[in-house]
């Protein structure tokens, strides 16, 4: 019956364009949360599939709208206020269940980022690399994607010969300290680039537009992972966005380069990582960064992602009328 259920994995976006009417991202708004970058992903994702889509939060007047028929997707930090309806469906990603025990449990599932703790649990079903679900527990982990739609991803690639390069690491996004930090996997690549007169500026919370701009000027665009995330196999989406915004990628994180099958610049020594970017660039042939753009347009977008977790839904429903 496993087997068989996960063959709803193959199936196409109309039969399930009717299964609800709208999706609302409940979620953190743009620039208030780190987690807000993931949930503006999701919106221009499912708005570009054609889905009515809406973005509301705990201080949103919504008394007056129609939630039935909706597909929700929200955090456990800012779902608050969610409505809780039997006529709705939801993704959830880290909230506390107890509340939504209220529901259908085939109307439910779990999102969790991957990482490799799920390689010690036997009782997960591999969908692709990096993505595995508990069909039990209606529990799908999954990493992040890139910001950039496919046909914005096939405009960057046509101009990848063209882009002017600066002598600057831009480096959009936080840099911190302590246990969950970046900043000591940072402060070696830093130094390399000074070493060779390049620039290393971090700068955040600037349009979408312009990170993608600066992250193509950039002389490198490393993925760099503190040593906590390199430790448990988190993959960051810096990679995902670097690499379609047109750069090679370059990444401290054996899981990454374990993912990108061994294809991008490696190192766990951040301080070489620079020294051995540098040198992959003089040589690097356009059609190797071409089909690098490739992997990500075609693998790991939210379009992607969203159709994964419209899928394994599907199968939830499946396998609880099954039962």
């Amino acid at each position: 019956m496993i087997l068989a259920a996960l063959l709803i994995f193959n199936i196409g976006w109309g039969s399930r364009l009717e299964s609800f009417e709208k999706v609302v991202i409940w979620g953190h708004k743009l620039h208030s949360h780190t987690h807000s970058y993931i949930h503006n992903a999701f919106f221009k994702g499912f708005t570009h599939l054609g889905y009515k889509t809406y973005w509301f939060d705990n201080q949103d007047d919504v008394h007056d709208f129609d939630f039935s028929d909706t597909l929700f997707l929200t955090e456990g930090q800012v779902d608050e206020k969610i409505p809780l309806r039997n006529d709705c469906q939801y993704i959830l990603h880290n909230c506390t269940n107890v509340k939504y025990q209220v529901l259908k449990p085939e109307n439910y599932i779990s999102l969790q980022v991957y990482s490799d703790a799920v390689l010690s649990e036997p009782d997960l079903i591999r969908l692709e690399p990096c993505i595995y679900v508990d069909l039990v527990a209606r529990l799908i982990y999954m990493p992040w994607a890139t910001d950039l739609l496919p046909h914005e991803i096939s405009a960057i690639q046509a101009n990848l010969a063209h882009q002017p390069i600066e002598k600057n690491v831009y480096w959009v996004g936080t840099i911190g300290g302590g246990q969950f930090g970046n900043l000591p996997q940072l402060d070696p690549f830093k130094r390399a680039c000074q070493e060779n007169g390049i620039a290393f500026t971090q700068i955040s919370q600037i349009s979408d537009e312009k990170a993608q701009d600066l992250i193509r000027r950039s002389y490198l665009a490393p993925a760099i992972v503190g040593e906590w995330q390199a430790k448990v196999g988190y993959i960051p989406c810096r990679i995902f966005k670097n690499i379609s915004y047109g750069k090679m990628g370059v990444t401290n994180s054996a899981r990454v380069q374990e993912l990108f099958e061994g294809k991008l610049v490696y190192n766990p020594d951040t301080y070489q990582l620079f020294y051995d970017a540098k040198k992959r660039m003089e040589t690097l042939a356009p059609n190797e960064l071409y089909d690098l753009v490739e992997f990500v347009k075609n693998k790991h977008t939210y379009l992607n992602r969203i159709e994964t977790l419209l899928n394994f839904l599907e199968l939830t429903h499946l396998l609880h009328a099954e039962n």
